[in-house]
């Protein structure tokens, strides 16, 4: 009787190691490629709360590693996912010129009228369409968003008509923001955001594309003096993605991609909302505190920048019909998606 009990409590204990094992065994650790230090808000507050809701989710079978170092420049980090050298990854559309055309229909003037409509937006028309588009062959993207309300940034103070922007150097971030300094008359000057203070502490440039937050954080507020607001929606904007490999991807359970896929898409698109408007706030304060001058273009300056601007959009919609997409039909999915999830809405009001 005492040999049976010992053998019942001994199979009991080896069951439970047996069950205990497989789930370590199967926990899976993803390596997530960051080019920004820690504290950054795509890290404070879209990265990680992203990855640890999705481990919560997982029930810990899958773990994810966001890099503290860089492993290049910013814009080799797609590659960097397709090669499989990390696991996961985000940057930025427009660090690579003509290859996410189609993702970067919010990108276009005046398209994003807030970080959380435009985000929503670009997530939104890129679910429904980005199969067709076939510009992420080899990676599986999980989220889209756009930056906050962009400024022009100046380091002999800000201007208020379109005439003094001729001829300055402007930094700017993504081939679209270019492309819109260079019809507007300035001289675009392209760099990852990494590069910028030096830029503009050494004088490469006169101005630089940014929304206030990236002033503060990337130490660029002691240099500017003027700040100028283009109202009507965001002038600028850049399209940022999160994928990853799609090795990567296939080798996970259905569980584990069914608790990213609950938590990203829509998901990531609000945490970005959050985090930039959050982000703006604090560089905005630090400016204000250094003395910088704000001002905004009037409503005329406003309508010669949409004049000038209309062949981008012309342009973009000719290229998405050339490739057999839709292009007419992809543009205003995006607006009405903007519109439907911007900021600004009347509530509880008669």
């Amino acid at each position: 009787m005492k040999y049976f009990k010992g053998l019942t409590i001994a199979s009991v204990v080896a069951l439970g190691l047996a069950a205990v094992q497989p789930a370590e065994a199967q926990t899976r650790t993803i390596r997530v490629g960051n080019w920004v230090p820690m504290h950054h808000l795509i890290v404070r507050g879209i990265l990680e709360p992203w990855a640890r809701a999705i481990e919560a989710e997982s029930g810990g079978s899958l773990q994810f590693e966001i890099m503290s170092s860089a492993l290049g420049r910013p814009p080799t980090y797609f590659d960097l996912v397709l090669d499989g050298t990390i696991d996961a990854g985000w940057g930025v559309s427009g660090h690579n010129p003509g290859r996410f055309t189609m993702t970067q229909v919010m990108d276009l003037p005046f398209n994003s009228p807030d970080p959380w409509a435009g985000s929503a937006a670009a997530w939104l028309t890129y679910d429904r369409y980005g199969a067709a588009y076939n510009e992420h062959e080899g990676a599986k993207v999980v989220g889209l968003w756009v930056h906050s309300e962009p400024y022009m940034n100046f380091r002999e103070g800000p201007i208020s008509t379109l005439d003094e922007l001729s001829g300055k150097k402007i930094r700017v971030g993504g081939n679209v923001t270019g492309r819109i300094v260079e019809e507007l008359g300035g001289t675009p000057v392209q760099l990852p955001p990494t590069e910028a203070q030096q830029a503009m502490s050494r004088g490469v440039a006169d101005g630089i594309t940014f929304p206030l937050e990236s002033i503060e954080f990337f130490k660029i507020t002691p240099v500017i003096k003027g700040s100028t607001k283009i109202p009507g929606g965001n002038l600028y904007t850049d399209t940022f993605w999160l994928a990853f490999n799609q090795d990567v991807w296939d080798s996970l359970t259905d569980e584990q991609r069914a608790a990213i896929e609950k938590h990203s898409g829509m998901g990531v698109a609000m945490l970005a909302g959050w985090a930039w408007t959050n982000g703006d706030n604090v560089g905005r304060a630090a400016m204000e505190a250094n003395g910088v001058e704000f001002t905004a273009f009037a409503d005329e300056e406003v309508d010669r920048i949409r004049d000038i601007l209309a062949p981008l959009e012309e342009e973009w919609v000719a290229e998405a019909n050339g490739r057999g997409l839709p292009g007419d039909e992809i543009l205003t999915y995006a607006r009405a998606m903007a519109e439907q999830y911007k900021r600004e809405k009347k509530v509880n009001i008669p």
